[in-house]
C-alpha cells in the first residue's frame, strides 16, 4: 500500500510537470518566439489550455504589453512632415521684385529728393516707368533728414550737382516728417513750430526751389499725409501750406494728397483703396509712413502732374513750350486722360469767361461793333452817313 501511494504521488507530480510545461509552451505566442520558433509554430495549430492550476497564466504578459504598447504609440503618432521654411517678411514700404527694360543711354531723369517718404515715391516712380525705355528715375534721398536739424544736408547743393551731371526733365520733392520737433541751429537755436522757425523753414523750401527753376525745371512737389494723432497732424498741415504756397509758379504743381487717404467720413483710416480699387493696408504701423500700395498711390498722383508737366514721357516738352503760343507740340501731350483714379479727376476751369470768344462762342453774345464794319448799326440808322469819310481803299 505504501509503494503504491508513493508511486501516485510521483504519478501526480510528473503529471503536474507536463501541465506547466504545456502551459508555457502554449502561451508562447507567434510574436514572442524565436524567429525559428515562430515559423516552426505557425505551421501547426496551437491549443491552449482552457483548464488547470495556470490557466490563465501567461509569463510573458509583461513584455507583449512593453512591446504592444510601443507599436501603438508609434501608429498612433503622425507622419512627420517636413517643416516649411518661411520666406523672410518683405518691409511694409519695399517694393517687391519686378522686371525693368533696358533703359535708353540718353534717356531723360525724374530726380526725386527728399526723405524716407522720397525715397518711397521714388521707388513707386520706378516700378510706374519700369517699362519705358526713354525715362529712369534717380534719387536725392537721405531717410532720416530733412530741412531742420543740426546735421541738415544741403538740398540745393546736392540736387544742383545732380541737374547739372544728368539729363534731368523733372524734380520731385516729398519731405518735412523728419522735421517733427528738430530746431534750426544757431547761437540761439530756432524752437519747432515758432513763427521764426516757420519762416526760417519757408527760406528753406524757398531756396531749393528757385535754384531748381534757375536751370529750367519743373517741379512736383509732394504733400504730407493725415495722420492718427492731431499734433502731427497740426504741424503737417502747417508745412503743406508753405509747400502749397509755392505753385504761384506755373511749373511748380503741389500734389494734395490728405484727402486721398482718409475715410469716406474723413477720420484717418490706415487702409483704403490701392491703385487697382482693391482695399489694402496703406500706412505702417506708426500710422505715419506708408506701405508699398500706399507709396504706390502717392507715386500714382505725382506721375500724372509729371504728365501734364513735361507732355507724357513719349515727346518730353522743354522749358518754354507751353509759353510760346508760335510753338505747337507734335509728339506727346499736355493732359493724361488715362491717368485716372477712382472717379477720375477734378477738372481745372482755365477758360476765360469774360473774353470775347468765351461770350461769342459760348454765351452767343453779338460781338462788339467796330466803325465802319457791315454789322455796325450806325449804319442801318443812319444809312451811308457812316460811312462818310472812308475811303475805298480805307484810308
Amino acid at each position: 500500500m505504501r509503494v503504491k501511494a508513493e508511486t501516485g504521488k510521483g504519478k501526480a507530480v510528473a503529471r503536474l510537470a507536463v501541465v506547466a510545461a504545456l502551459a508555457v509552451s502554449f502561451c508562447l505566442t507567434e510574436e514572442t518566439l524565436p524567429p525559428a520558433m515562430a515559423q516552426a509554430a505557425s505551421d501547426k495549430e496551437i491549443v491552449v489550455a482552457q483548464s488547470g492550476l495556470l490557466r490563465g497564466f501567461n509569463p510573458f504578459s509583461p513584455l507583449q504589453k512593453l512591446f504592444n504598447n510601443k507599436e501603438r504609440r508609434r501608429s498612433q503618432q503622425p507622419p512627420q512632415q517636413l517643416k516649411k521654411r518661411r520666406a523672410p517678411a518683405r518691409a511694409a514700404g519695399v517694393p517687391p521684385k519686378y522686371k525693368t527694360v533696358e533703359k535708353d543711354a540718353n534717356a531723360g531723369v525724374i530726380l526725386v529728393v527728399g526723405d524716407r517718404m522720397a525715397r518711397g515715391v521714388a521707388d513707386g516712380l520706378d516700378f510706374i516707368l519700369s517699362e519705358k525705355p526713354q525715362i529712369r528715375v534717380e534719387r536725392v534721398t537721405e531717410d532720416k533728414s530733412g530741412f531742420a536739424g543740426e546735421t541738415s544736408p544741403d538740398w540745393v547743393a546736392k540736387t544742383l550737382a545732380k541737374i547739372r551731371g544728368e539729363d534731368v526733365k523733372a524734380v520731385v520733392v516729398m519731405i518735412g516728417r523728419r522735421d517733427l520737433g528738430k530746431e534750426f541751429p544757431g547761437e540761439t537755436p530756432v524752437e519747432f513750430m515758432t513763427q521764426e522757425w516757420l519762416d526760417a523753414y519757408r527760406s528753406k523750401v524757398e531756396g531749393l526751389v528757385r535754384v531748381v527753376r534757375q536751370e529750367k525745371k519743373p517741379i512736383v512737389w509732394a504733400g504730407l499725409p493725415p495722420t492718427n494723432t492731431e499734433s502731427v497732424n497740426a504741424d503737417f498741415t502747417q508745412l503743406n501750406s508753405i509747400f502749397q504756397s509755392l505753385t504761384e509758379d506755373r511749373r511748380v504743381r503741389y500734389v494734395d494728397i490728405w484727402d486721398i487717404f482718409l475715410a469716406e467720413d474723413g477720420s484717418y483710416s490706415s487702409f483704403g483703396p490701392d491703385v487697382d480699387g482693391k482695399n489694402a493696408r496703406l500706412r505702417t504701423k506708426d500710422r505715419i509712413g506708408f506701405t508699398w500700395p500706399g507709396y504706390q498711390k502717392v507715386a500714382f498722383f505725382v506721375d500724372r502732374e509729371l504728365l501734364r508737366l513735361l507732355g507724357g514721357y513719349g515727346g518730353l516738352a522743354f522749358e518754354g513750350i507751353e509759353d510760346d503760343p508760335n510753338f505747337i507740340v507734335l509728339t506727346g501731350r499736355t493732359t493724361s486722360p488715362e491717368a485716372l483714379l477712382l472717379g477720375g479727376e477734378d477738372d481745372e476751369d482755365e477758360t476765360d469767361s469774360n473774353s470775347t470768344a468765351y461770350r461769342f462762342f459760348v454765351k452767343g453774345e453779338p460781338l462788339p461793333p467796330m466803325p465802319g464794319r457791315v454789322d455796325d448799326p450806325r449804319i442801318a440808322v443812319e444809312g451811308t452817313s457812316a460811312l462818310e469819310g472812308i475811303s475805298p481803299s480805307g484810308s
